[in-house]
């Protein structure tokens, strides 16, 4: 069953020496064994690679997998359905004969196990964010953090938004897994890191000018406009193009690494580019902060945003150009004997779930801010 049963595709792995990580394999291959493989996976990660990208061919069979019994993400079924199984319990369907056909398969090959599923680690880390931020902004007023300034305010407003951010990105990666809501979830998902992006932008540009003091308006509004623009072009785009023209599938079957996901595609730069104009806007601020603040509460903003900074491009490297681990999965399963897992583990069976490359970019979050006293103009 699995990936023996997709039509293959013929290519020497000469000629594309990365294509074997998005490839549909039934056995360890050798350089001339035919495969097919996946169309590109999002973001700019084909440009970058080169001549190590995988190839563009096959993209049909990818999809062809959607709703079959080598598919272990898609869920065809009621949002709590949904919810169960990417959170807690993702078991085979089908008749008796094809339980134990499915079961014994993931058993066997899949890094997710029986139950597992490739989205649950992630689920589980943005609604753990989501806790924390949570507990971080009811916190703040109780135990004397600043909340009468602008820049306490705003403080306080941000965290809950993060928190909200942090719900609906669990929202997307557990109702994401059914086709019709996926578009919608994912554009939501965007947005709301760009709104959340922009208020953290906002609230540092308070709490290094004393609430705005001698501040333009168009430095203020600068970080939101920036995400509205940003926001207002994606959801159109969304709206005019139909999923079928943004769906993409790739991925191992036999590994349980299959995936689906709406692309960019010709915009993904545009995407990345957002994320990093929203998180580097903080340098512009650094003279004010250094200039305005105590010299160790400038420290600690500084840090906090450097910190930040430095988890989003890493995040962004790992999810969109090298794709680690996953590459490293699929590459390193297809150089060892049958039978046999890399050495390395970023999976577990037993939990059904693994750390992928999306995963990474959960830790990339803006840093809750230190809770500074009213400052004297």
């Amino acid at each position: 069953m699995a990936d023996r049963d997709i039509n293959p595709h013929t290519f020497n792995s000469a000629d594309k020496p990365g294509a074997r990580a998005f490839s549909f394999v039934s056995e360890p291959a050798n350089t001339n064994n035919p495969v097919a493989s996946g169309p590109f996976p999002p973001e700019p990660f084909p440009l970058l690679r080169g001549a190590s990208a995988p190839p563009k061919v096959s993209a049909d069979n990818a999809i062809s997998r959607i709703g079959t019994e080598d598919d272990q993400y898609s869920v065809d079924a009621t949002p709590c359905d949904a919810c169960t199984r990417v959170l807690c319990w993702n078991p085979p369907s089908g008749d008796a004969n094809t339980l134990a056909r499915v079961t014994k398969h993931r058993q066997d090959n899949s890094l997710l196990g029986i139950n597992g599923h490739l989205e649950r680690s992630c689920a589980w880390t943005h609604l753990l964010g989501a806790i924390i931020f949570l507990i971080f902004a009811t916190l703040r007023p109780l135990v004397g953090f600043d909340v009468t300034s602008t820049a306490g305010i705003l403080s306080g407003i941000t965290a809950a938004i993060l928190m909200m951010t942090f719900l609906v990105s669990t929202t997307y990666h557990t109702l994401g897994t059914i086709g019709d809501l996926m578009p919608l979830l994912r554009m939501l998902d965007h947005g709301s890191i760009y709104i959340a992006l922009a208020c953290a932008a906002v609230t540092d540009t308070a709490v290094v000018t004393i609430d705005f003091l001698g501040v333009p308006w168009q430095t203020i509004v600068d970080a939101v406009g920036v995400a509205v623009l940003l926001l207002a072009f994606f959801s159109y785009r969304r709206l005019v193009l139909p999923p079928s023209e943004t769906i993409i599938a790739w991925g191992s079957c036999k590994l349980g690494l299959f995936r689906l996901a709406h692309a960019d595609k010709n915009h993904s730069a545009l995407r990345s580019s957002g994320y990093v104009v929203l998180s580097f806007g903080f340098i512009a601020l650094i003279p004010a902060a250094v200039n305005n603040l105590p010299h160790d509460m400038a420290v600690v903003l500084i840090s906090c945003n450097v910190v930040s900074l430095l988890l989003l491009v890493g995040g962004l490297v790992l999810d969109n150009v090298l794709l680690w681990p996953d590459t490293w999965y699929m590459e390193g399963r297809l150089s060892t004997p049958k039978g046999r897992l890399p050495s390395l583990r970023c999976h577990n069976t037993e939990l059904g779930c693994i750390f992928t490359s999306n995963r990474c970019r959960v830790f990339s979050t803006p840093l809750p801010k230190p809770p500074f006293p009213n400052l004297p103009c």
